[in-house]
């Protein structure tokens, strides 16, 4: 068997891709303490002040073959609700009524995992990959003469009336062209 213990600070994310590696090593169960919840925040954590969040039991060899991707994901899905909860909080906390969202690039291999988190966390995807919708960078708007109209209306033509289309802009000048 196999214990898993929280001796961080931090919010539990990704229990079903840390249920999954198991279901896929075959022969294992999970035991979830009643105190594991996906959301959860646990501040207290550390190493002084360790929680136990789960037992796995199975044969040795496949307790093995699971246990880092497991743990990796488990930690990774962790982090990224982690400090995206932390962002939340201080949207609030300044009174802001918008949406907190992951805007960047996710790691090869696990796009699915760090959004889940930021969903976890209380943070929006943005956008889960490229057919979500059009993102008009600098660079794009500089292959247009650098108009930023031009720009949009090109993405429009190709993308359909009902796709929506970003415009990074750099000020609010620009944001108001591109609004139009």
């Amino acid at each position: 068997k196999a214990e898993l213990w929280m001796k961080s600070p931090g919010v539990l994310a990704g229990i079903p891709f840390f249920n999954a590696t198991f279901d896929v090593c075959g022969s294992c169960t999970i035991a979830w303490e009643d105190i594991a919840i996906e959301g959860q925040s646990y501040p207290n954590a550390s190493g002084d002040n360790k929680i136990k969040l789960a037992t796995v039991t199975g044969p040795v060899s496949h307790l093995l073959r699971g246990e880092r991707t497991a743990l990796n994901t488990l930690s990774r899905c962790s982090g990224v609700a982690t400090l995206s909860n932390e962002c939340v909080q201080i949207a609030k906390s300044n009174q802001w009524n918008g949406l907190v969202a992951g805007t960047r690039k996710t790691t090869p291999g696990f796009r699915l995992v760090e959004k889940y988190g930021l969903l976890v966390g209380g943070a929006a995807t943005h956008r889960l990959d490229l057919s979500q919708m059009v993102m008009l960078k600098d660079n794009h708007v500089w292959a247009c003469g650098g108009s930023i109209e031009r720009a949009v209306k090109k993405a429009r033509v190709v993308s359909g009336f009902s796709q929506k289309i970003e415009v990074e802009c750099q000020s609010l000048a620009e944001a108001m062209i591109a609004a139009e």
